[in-house]
């Protein structure tokens, strides 16, 4: 099942076939699958992130756990690409997690925009 996931950023694989797996087969590669949003830049990271959009709601526990991890660069590439574009009853299951990016004093001006988007998606909850 797994063979579809790249070995490394040089894949450039054909990834068709992974519109059709289902909710449980996506939740079986899906900590390799959230691996490939550290960077956008890598090839295919875009076939990724368009897959991971289709099963936005099994992602909901992986992304708390990356918005937690001490790697800014991989929890700003996942607001930005990913949870930016979440319907809101998803991003209200991040709501605590966006409120500690909003209020903390961690980065360094080279990770501002991290509590710039957070800001911005933790109003769109706080709104509703």
């Amino acid at each position: 099942m797994n063979s579809f996931m790249p070995a490394d950023e040089s894949f450039n694989g054909d990834m068709e076939f992974a519109d059709l797996m289902s909710d449980p087969d996506v939740q079986l590669l899906i900590a390799q699958i959230m691996d490939w949003t550290q960077d956008p830049n890598w090839p295919d990271t875009t076939r990724i992130l368009e897959i991971l959009h289709q099963h936005e709601q099994i992602l909901i526990p992986y992304i708390k756990y990356a918005l937690r991890d001490q790697d800014p660069e991989w929890k700003e590439w996942i607001i930005t690409y990913l949870v930016a574009y979440f319907p809101d009853e998803y991003l209200a299951q991040l709501q605590e997690e966006l409120e500690l990016l909003t209020h903390g004093d961690m980065y360094d001006e080279e990770y501002k925009n991290i509590q710039k988007i957070s800001k911005e998606l933790y109003a769109r909850i706080k709104e509703k």
